[in-house]
């Protein structure tokens, strides 16, 4: 099987070889390239196996207990800055 996958990885890199234009000194990089390509392709079934469904993805108290989105008032910004009018006692005086 190994003699096998070998000439898979083989005609693979040729294959790139071939696609790149024939470049000098790149043999270990199109066998590294076709070995992790074909890794990807035999593999590929393997990624569409269903999730556990035996344990939630998150326990509903953390649901139960996620609270409101946060706004601007829980900032401290619940009231607007005014100007304070002239006659307004709470002011100190000029003087």
């Amino acid at each position: 099987m190994d003699a096998n996958r070998d000439d898979e990885i083989r005609a693979r890199a040729y294959q790139l070889w071939e696609e790149e234009g024939r470049p000098e000194g790149r043999a270990e990089q199109h066998w590294f390239t076709a070995r992790e390509s074909l890794a990807i392709e035999e593999n590929q079934d393997s990624t569409y196996l269903p999730i556990d469904s035996g344990t939630d993805a998150e326990p509903i108290e953390a649901l139960e207990n996620a609270g409101e989105f946060p706004t601007l008032t829980d900032q401290g910004e619940q009231r607007i800055p005014r100007r304070p009018k002239e006659d307004d006692p709470s002011l100190p005086a000029n003087s």
